[in-house]
């Protein structure tokens, strides 16, 4: 399995889920949740053409990354350094701990 050596297909996966009428309709009005690194191996065009739809139908888009270790975190990666224009949110997403309190924020109306 190449994806487990250096990255993930992402925006390959992301626009599997958008092709089906059922499951892209989940994000309308939702508070759609990503946890990846940010290491695209794939067509970074299909990562940032998911990101763009699924920012417009979802009420708001959180990318979690471990490596967002800090308030003054900058993406780095050329994939999330593509996408950021369309999230909300690009928080740290390095431990369950990190993720809950992201969630619970979203939960109280405001980004962690």
């Amino acid at each position: 399995m190449s994806d487990w050596d250096g990255g993930t297909r992402i925006g390959d996966a992301l626009q599997a889920f958008l092709a089906v009428p059922r499951f892209g309709g989940y994000a309308r009005g939702a508070a759609v949740v990503v946890l990846s690194d940010g290491l695209e191996r794939g067509d970074l065009s299909n990562l940032r053409d998911a990101a763009a739809k699924l920012s417009r139908r979802a009420w708001r888009l959180s990318w979690l990354t471990p490596l967002a270790i800090g308030p003054g975190f900058v993406p780095q990666t050329e994939a999330l350094i593509a996408i950021a224009r369309f999230v909300d949110d690009m928080a740290s997403g390095g431990s369950s701990a990190a993720v809950v309190a992201h969630l619970l924020s979203l939960r109280q109306g405001r980004a962690a």
